[in-house]
């Protein structure tokens, strides 16, 4: 849990429910680890592999000043914007003049993907092996906290978050996919990513909706 939502719990502070206005959601899923997982054992997939991967992921969530929620089976999922002590990132920092009208977190959140990607690559030559990353991106308001009786988790509920969930399903390997609340906050970004619009394409539960892709140059 988040040091400010355990201290809430020690003072008696329960169930937890905060709604905040705007964060921005990731979701990032392993391409064909489902099918890798019926062809490599267990210990070399799920021990070393998933193991580094996660370890990578969780150190660029606190270098960009990001919450990991959770992880569900290959998928991480992160928010920015939940003020647990966010903080820009150095990269963030060296552009935050140039940024300075975009939400740092919305900044954060793709710089952290433009890094999850790196740090695959870098796992995937250690072992031998070709996965992609599919990432799906969306801002906007929901509700967070702590519920349940045993095992307690901080998670998030909202449409935002199931509509970062359709970017990451809709998404395509090896790119970003956003949508277009998300892309309005970050298309200054122009000297990182190469941005697309995909025009409108129908998405599970929402419709037709505008998105766009993030390539990064480098």
């Amino acid at each position: 849990l988040p040091s400010s939502i355990v201290k809430r719990v020690k003072r008696g502070e329960f169930p937890i429910v905060d709604h905040v206005a705007g964060v921005t959601i990731l979701f990032a899923d392993l391409v064909g680890f489902t099918k890798a997982s019926t062809e490599l054992h267990p210990n070399f997939l799920i021990g070393l592999f998933l193991r580094d991967i996660f370890h990578e992921f969780d150190d660029l969530v606190y270098q960009h000043g990001l919450e990991k929620i959770k992880t569900i089976g290959d998928a991480y999922m992160v928010v920015g914007g939940l003020n647990h002590g966010e903080k820009l990132s150095p990269q963030s920092q060296s552009q935050s003049t140039k940024y300075k009208h975009q939400k740092p977190h919305a900044t954060n959140i793709m710089l952290m993907a433009l890094d999850m990607r790196k740090a695959l690559d870098r796992i995937n030559q250690k072992y031998n092996l070709s996965f992609e990353l599919r990432v799906g991106i969306h801002t906007g308001p929901i509700v967070a906290g702590v519920l349940g009786l045993k095992r307690f988790t901080y998670d998030v509920w909202g449409d935002a978050v199931n509509t970062a969930s359709r970017m990451e399903s809709n998404g395509v390997p090896g790119l970003i996919h956003l949508s277009s609340e998300m892309h309005r906050c970050v298309e200054g970004m122009t000297d990182v990513f190469d941005f697309s619009c995909c025009g409108k394409i129908n998405i599970k539960g929402k419709g037709l909706m505008t998105t766009y892709l993030a390539k990064p140059w480098q």
